[in-house]
């Protein structure tokens, strides 16, 4: 199980270019490390102690084999952004993880999933489905396809 909640982001741009325009667009702090390891983040909200983000990089999650049986919602995905809190208290790191990603959708850019853990998805957006926020226990994986289909990207060629 993930220690992180996990934004998937649909985009043809690399991780680098995309933190770029997040950074810029949220107001937050761009960051790298000396492998060149991109990094998001900022104070935690509401007068909360402690920092929330994390690295963004290129979805190694995703079985893009064609196979109706093992297809998950992220396979489509291009990028993910870890979303942890310094704290660490859960609770707190879920609610950061939610607002970022309510964010991100706010801008209306791209195609956007968020997972608690890698296990469960909490909410999708994308400019022809609009926002929808899923009922408790729904997965990205094949088993609850029917919920989560509008928001299923097509594989990149």
């Amino acid at each position: 199980m993930s220690t992180f909640e996990h934004v998937f982001i649909r985009t043809q741009l690399g991780a680098a270019d995309l933190a770029a325009e997040l950074s810029a667009l949220l107001d937050l702090e761009l960051t790298r490390d000396d492998e060149g390891r991109v990094y998001l983040n900022r104070p935690a909200s509401a007068g909360r102690p402690g920092i929330v983000g994390g690295e963004l990089y290129g979805n190694r999650y995703g079985y893009p084999l064609n196979d109706p049986e093992e297809e998950s919602l992220i396979d489509g995905y291009d990028l993910v952004w870890d979303i942890g809190y310094s704290r660490r208290d859960g609770d707190v790191q879920l609610d950061e993880a939610r607002r970022l990603f309510e964010e991100v959708t706010a801008k209306g850019c791209w195609p956007v999933v968020l997972l608690q853990g890698l296990d469960l998805l909490l909410a999708c957006w994308d400019a022809r489905s609009g926002y929808q926020e899923f009922p408790p226990g729904t997965s990205p994986d094949v088993d609850h396809r029917a919920l989560w289909a509008p928001y299923r990207q097509p594989p990149r060629a």
